[in-house]
């Protein structure tokens, strides 16, 4: 005990000490951005941690503003660095205020999910979780304990967002969380989704891709021939529910695409780099400037990685199951407004995709979102828009696969339009 305590003192002086040469340190003391960090026990030796940001960085009137609960994509993409850093947070990767931060005005619960993600983590590899049913659980615990420790924002409106695979995961969380709030088993006003390049339908996805790439010139109509019969077996897969087999054509048709085109992809958003070099950068800052700020939460023996591969691959499997019958049960029974969007440079959930699956949803609203005509993105050449009762669709245009980085005054667009009824 006297030697822990000794090496937190230690590393508490040393943070004191040499704060004028950490820049994430030195961002904070010049703009204070009030937030807590804590972890949920999940499950006997599964950890999941958080950290809730509070609305422009002050706990005074917090509860009183929109609370953001976070859902990374990946699966296995830590949402502390990625989400707070790269797209959301007060501070930006090279840690300059973000004047787009979706904190000004509005509480942010970021998630590192699932476990072994981030943070987070697991005392043996075999609690990892291996099915969307599984991540969805963990997540609801987690929720669940966060409004049990946080009383005050039990009635404050709250929306979950969720992004990519997050996105796939979204509409099953929000049910499990309507149905825990119908139960009387959680004390939460939530109010609605937000599914941002969501994976809700790989079989849609599958079917576009080779179009999209054909039709960006990354392709060739060989490749784009190969592409499309390649999908037509994947997609014969998930009809029969052989999620394996489907997931093993996905993997060559990914392969054959990224072989084939000539040129390095960015799936993320075919116009950029490869975003990974900064996030590796990311990676090697945050254990270097940010976990030792953590210090009374966060075991400083713990590796930051901006992404789990034990945690993606353990997923596997369940890559390619579909979340639509939850959203559809989401549309017919609740009054939660549900925003989906999507960039039109998005190779990972191609835009077409997404508006696919949309307008396949079977709910008694279906007709009425069919035939509805599409209004301007706020701007200049943001996109468009369209809605019918509680679900609207966003075509996000000059965005890929990250819509708050990519486009963020759509994306306020977006989040002013779903908390339209809260945000005065």
């Amino acid at each position: 005990m006297y030697l822990i305590s000794y090496t937190l003192m230690w590393i508490i002086m040393d943070m004191i000490v040499n704060a004028d040469v950490n820049p994430y340190m030195r961002a904070l003391n010049t703009r204070p951005w009030q937030s807590i960090q804590d972890y949920v026990m999940v499950r006997p030796g599964a950890y999941i941690f958080y950290w809730l940001y509070y609305a422009d960085g002050t706990r005074d009137g917090a509860e009183q503003k929109p609370l953001i609960i976070w859902v990374q994509g990946g699966p296995g993409f830590a949402a502390s660095g990625i989400a707070n850093f790269a797209e959301i947070g007060p501070l930006s990767m090279d840690w300059q205020p973000r004047n787009h931060t979706w904190v000004k005005g509005r509480n942010v619960l970021l998630i590192d999910h699932p476990v072994g993600t981030g943070f987070s983590y697991v005392k043996n590899r075999s609690l990892l979780v291996k099915t969307d049913q599984e991540a969805a659980i963990d997540l609801s615990k987690t929720i669940k304990a966060f409004f049990r420790t946080h009383k005050g924002f039990r009635k404050t409106p709250t929306y979950i967002f969720g992004q990519s695979y997050g996105g796939k995961l979204c509409p099953r969380l929000g049910f499990y969380l309507h149905t825990a709030i119908e139960k009387k088993r959680l004390k939460m006003n939530l109010k609605g989704l937000g599914i941002g390049s969501g994976f809700v339908d790989p079989k849609e996805s599958a079917l576009v891709y080779s179009d999209f790439l054909y039709n960006m010139g990354v392709i060739d109509q060989t490749t784009y021939l190969k592409g499309m019969t390649i999908a037509r077996k994947l997609c014969s897969h998930i009809d029969k529910k052989e999620y394996v087999m489907a997931g093993e054509w996905d993997r060559v048709l990914f392969e054959t695409l990224r072989n084939e085109s000539g040129m390095e992809i960015n799936f993320n958003n075919i116009n950029q780099i490869s975003p990974y070099p900064a996030l590796e950068l990311l990676e090697k800052n945050i254990n270097m400037y940010v976990k030792p700020t953590l210090v009374s939460v966060v075991n400083q023996s713990l590796e930051w990685k901006y992404i789990s591969h034990a945690v993606f691959y353990n997923l596997n499997d369940n890559f390619l199951v579909p979340s639509t019958k939850f959203l559809e049960m989401l549309l017919n029974n609740t009054n939660l407004k549900i925003s989906v969007y999507n960039g039109n440079l998005d190779v990972v959930t191609p835009l077409a995709g997404a508006s696919n699956w949309a307008h396949k949803l079977k709910w008694h609203g279906a007709q009425d979102f069919k035939n509805a005509k599409r209004n301007k993105i706020r701007g200049i050449r943001n996109g468009f828009y369209k809605e019918a009762k509680h679900l609207s669709f966003w075509w996000v245009f000059g965005s890929g696969h990250w819509v708050p980085e990519d486009n963020p005054e759509a994306m306020d667009h977006i989040l002013e339009h779903i908390m339209s009824d809260d945000v005065k």
